[in-house]
């Protein structure tokens, strides 16, 4: 038993031995691996950089770690500098590149770093590579003339390397500027900060260029932004932008949220403006924007895009109509003639808003009270918006097709065409209400005219608007039966509205049709004709129209 014990130990001693001699030998290997690839490793990586950029970049860093155990490199501080007399010869030359970049890193970390694969392979492998606090210049000159033969990304290394595998690249908050000079000297600049840039699957070997599956070779390039949020030019409003991200293989810009905020109550917003000004509240989420061109906006700040799609919001517009109107008119500011204004070209070809709720509120001078105009479920389809003359040359129609619930029951439908090339603003508006209760409108025809419906059944209202800046004319024609109104007085203390009986009575009877065709009468049609108040809206005239046509055909021209 004894010596059982004994033999034990002994062969537990050896083990034991044997393993801590295995510890020491890998331990030791590890840190001569260490120290001797650490060493070549800085070597051969600023002689990359001379060489691959023919001495035109140098590159710099305050320390460079491997750890061949956990598979791993660190480089900290790292900057690539240029050389400006080099670039100078090489421009003198026609040889130098038309971009150049400056770049500095906080800390640059390879994770599951194949070593072995590189120094005997010369195959630059690692599953990630996480790049902290870049900050990276980018100078693009259009005036450089580069006459050597362009050379691909593995043209420039295969003389050192085989290739470059990178699982995915993550920098982290990067601050990145874009500088871009135009063939007439001009500049233009563009500076993000807080930038999240993912590329995932990046891969520089002799077939990845062809690589169909491929964007600049990697599966996809993912940029993010921090969110975004800046006063408005008159400081009345937060401009408040979430959720920012690029797609670089999809070329697709996203928005997880664009709001604009006012910055006062309305109490305190009129006191700002002193004058009549709408007061706006607007929220727009999931905005997609498909194949947006990034040169063109970075190079020539020009928007060009297929679609845009917003997935639901709401825009709350409020007015004080007991303030003073502002000076001057609005002359010059339809819809079309501000695009035409817009100081950048402008093309996206359709834009399509899902799901949003639009309210117009306006405080009467007569009531003291507001009255509410509601539009819910809006769906809108916008085709050809843009601004730029060779387009408008081939389509010279911006055309806008909407349905909604209007004031809770109205099923509304409506197309507005507007011409780009008019400098009065020419457009036309068509559309169709059906099967609407008329008593919903009393949240509106209350305080803004004193008038209650009682009832009214509106089976159909067809209208076709056409105008300029100037005036409206059309035809509408309101198919109702049942319509019955009442005249409102208010008490001017407590504000609260009463019926006026006789006046009532003798609208009614007297002057009020109650129904479209009457019995044994033709359908009415009216034709009616506004002269715009200048001072007043695009919709203002589309509505004043429109209300004079229904009120010629109820028989109430009279009431407010």
């Amino acid at each position: 038993m004894e010596h059982s014990k004994s033999k034990r130990s002994k062969v537990l001693r050896i083990i034991f031995t044997a393993a801590a001699l295995l510890v020491l030998l890998v331990s030791g290997t590890g840190w001569y691996l260490n120290q001797h690839w650490s060493k070549r490793l800085r070597k051969e990586l600023s002689d990359y950089v001379i060489d691959l950029s023919d001495s035109l970049y140098t590159v710099h860093f305050k320390d460079l770690r491997l750890n061949v155990l956990s598979n791993s490199l660190t480089l900290e501080q790292a900057t690539m500098t240029l050389d400006s007399a080099v670039y100078q010869r090489m421009k003198a030359d026609h040889r130098a590149p038309a971009t150049i970049y400056l770049i500095h890193v906080e800390e640059l970390r390879l994770r599951h770093f194949k070593p072995w694969r590189y120094f005997t392979g010369k195959e630059l492998n690692a599953g990630a590579l996480i790049v902290t606090g870049p900050s990276i210049v980018m100078e693009q000159d259009s005036t450089v003339t580069d006459t050597t033969r362009p050379r691909t990304a593995y043209e420039n290394i295969s003389a050192k390397m085989k290739s470059i595998f990178i699982g995915h690249l993550r920098l982290d908050n990067t601050d990145f500027k874009y500088v871009f000079t135009r063939k007439d000297s001009s500049r233009v600049t563009h500076q993000f900060h807080h930038l999240r840039v993912n590329v995932n699957d990046f891969l520089i070997d002799s077939l990845a260029l062809n690589d169909p599956t491929r964007f600049l070779y990697a599966r996809n390039y993912e940029i993010g932004m921090k969110d975004y949020m800046r006063p408005t030019r008159d400081s009345l409003y937060w401009m408040h932008v979430r959720g920012i991200s690029y797609d670089a293989a999809e070329r697709t810009f996203n928005i997880g949220q664009f709001e604009i905020q006012p910055r006062h109550d309305k109490v305190v917003f009129q006191q700002q403006t002193g004058v009549q000004q709408d007061r706006y509240e607007l929220l727009f989420n999931d905005i997609h924007v498909y194949d947006i061109d990034p040169r063109l906006l970075l190079q020539e700040q020009q928007v060009w895009a297929r679609r845009v799609d917003i997935g639901s919001g709401r825009l709350h517009i409020f007015r004080d109509r007991m303030l003073p109107m502002p000076a001057g008119d609005k002359l010059g500011q339809f819809p079309n003639q501000v695009l035409q204004k817009l100081k950048f070209p402008l093309k996206i070809d359709t834009l399509i808003g899902n799901n949003v709720d639009v309210q117009y509120a306006e405080l009467s001078p007569v009531s003291e009270q507001t009255g509410v105009v509601t539009f819910s479920h809006v769906h809108g389809r916008f085709t050809n918006i843009t601004n730029i003359d060779s387009v408008i040359a081939r389509d010279n129609h911006c055309v806008a097709d909407v349905d909604a619930i209007f004031m809770q029951s109205g099923k509304l439908k409506a197309r507005f065409d507007f011409m780009l090339n008019s400098p009065s603003g020419k457009f036309e508006v068509s559309g169709q209400l059906k099967n609407m209760n008329g008593r919903d409108l009393n949240v509106a025809t209350q305080p803004l005219g004193k008038v209650e419906i009682r009832s009214f059944n509106i089976r159909d209202l067809s209208f076709n608007i056409h105008g300029d800046e100037r005036k409206a004319a059309g035809t509408v024609t309101l198919l109702y039966n049942n319509l019955r109104i009442a005249i409102l007085k208010q008490d001017k203390d407590h504000k609260v509205f009463t019926r006026k009986g006789l006046m009532s009575l003798v609208a009614n009877v007297m002057v009020i049709r109650d129904s479209n065709p009457l019995k044994g009468e033709k359908v009415r049609v009216s034709y009616p004709v506004q002269v715009r108040d200048i001072q007043k809206s695009f919709f203002n005239l589309v509505w004043k129209t429109l209300f004079t046509g229904v009120k010629e055909t109820v028989g109430a021209r009279k009431l407010g």
